[in-house]
């Protein structure tokens, strides 16, 4: 391996099935002996991806000096996912509180967990570990306001548009250089699983960039590998395609997600060939391509669309150069809930991930194995 690659790790949203990528990133620092923080130039995520992107840059408050391990992460994702889905139980509100005002919440709980510390400082305590290699952080979101009013000629990147949370522009200016905790509530703000994340304004516990109010990266950008690509070309680390490797991994696809039953779908209130309105298509628990119901049909669709569009576009990109290796497994209906954390469902993740290390995923990850292995060897070298 040329020894100016660039070594990307891209992370997949998908809610507690961040159990999956979790565990192959323990497999990783196991086979490796090494820290992600060592590994990687570039780790970027979205939503639950993004969390565990922020964590694996972000000292441990209870481990000393040292950032989130991935066994750290998986061990959150095994044991606390009831701290972070508290449910409302209120009409027309989220499905889930970012704070009840008792301390419980997805809010509460990053904030807990990772301190009020900011991106900027993130970075200048990681960078300064021994064997530290990451030069970039960032996490996505989409921002939909910035003042929470009507806004008169509203501003692409400032009051609307997509968003980076990231190491870079939070060095480069107190106006992005948000807390960590902010960057990943902001990413995993799921609409209608989580309220709108606010974040920025310096009102405590908030930090003093710029105010937002900014939903989960999954609404463009599921899978934030070209993100990654991009962040690497406007940093300067690459100067073209063959310099990169992106090791993609995602949260498990559930094929009957990505697609619609037609006449399976026609009932006295269904009308056939897919003549839907909004009932239909948002609310109604309506038949998925493989034969289950599921409700918000066109949601699902539209997040794995953004995942697989993202994924044809890099393997196409390899014809330019571009080294990619993606990992993910193929999951039953059964394992496809964003918020199921029942201790059977947490159990049977985990056993998915760990099944597919060993049989279908098997000979990419040991590809990625000597690659990472092969980058290290060359980079003590220079």
């Amino acid at each position: 391996m040329a020894s100016n690659q660039v070594i990307i790790l891209a992370i997949d949203g998908g809610g507690i099935k961040g159990i999956i990528p979790a565990y192959f990133l323990t497999q990783i620092e196991q086979k490796t002996g090494k820290s992600c923080y060592q590994l990687f130039d570039i780790i970027g995520g979205t939503s639950t991806g993004g969390i565990i992107a922020a964590a694996l840059t972000t000292i441990n408050p209870g481990n000393g000096q040292l950032p989130f391990s991935a066994a750290n992460l998986l061990n959150i994702y095994q044991c606390d996912g009831s701290k972070i889905f508290v449910a409302q139980n209120a009409d027309l509100h989220a499905k889930y509180y970012a704070d009840d005002g008792n301390g419980n919440g997805i809010e509460p709980y990053l904030q807990n967990t990772v301190g009020d510390t900011l991106l900027s400082s993130a970075k200048n305590a990681i960078q300064a570990l021994a064997g530290s290699r990451i030069i970039q952080m960032f996490t996505t979101g989409y921002t939909v306001n910035s003042t929470g009013y009507d806004i008169t000629n509203p501003i692409l990147g400032q009051d609307f548009g997509p968003y980076l949370f990231n190491w870079y522009d939070a060095a480069n200016g107190t106006a992005d250089d948000y807390c960590v905790w902010e960057a990943a509530r902001g990413t995993s703000a799921a609409p209608s699983y989580f309220p709108i994340a606010y974040v920025g304004g310096n009102r405590s516990p908030r930090s003093g960039a710029s105010q937002r109010w900014i939903v989960d990266g999954g609404t463009m950008s599921n899978n934030p590998a070209v993100w990654a690509l991009t962040e690497a070309l406007r940093l300067g680390l690459a100067q073209s395609l063959s310099e990169i490797t992106i090791i993609s991994l995602g949260t498990g696809v559930y094929p009957g997600a990505c697609g619609a039953g037609i006449h399976n779908n026609k009932a006295w209130d269904c009308p056939d060939n897919g003549d839907w309105s909004i009932t239909p298509w948002m609310i109604e628990n309506m038949i998925d391509l493989q034969g289950y119901q599921t409700e918000g049909m066109l949601v699902n669709i539209i997040l794995d669309a953004v995942q697989l569009v993202s994924a044809n576009q890099l393997t196409i990109l390899q014809q330019g150069g571009l080294n990619y290796y993606r990992l993910e497994p193929v999951i039953p209906q059964s394992l496809s809930s964003m918020d199921n954390i029942s201790q059977e469902n947490i159990d049977n993740l985990t056993a998915a991930a760990t099944s597919y290390l060993s049989g279908d995923g098997s000979e990419i990850f040991a590809d990625i194995i000597t690659i990472l292995e092969q980058s290290n060897v060359a980079l003590k070298k220079n």
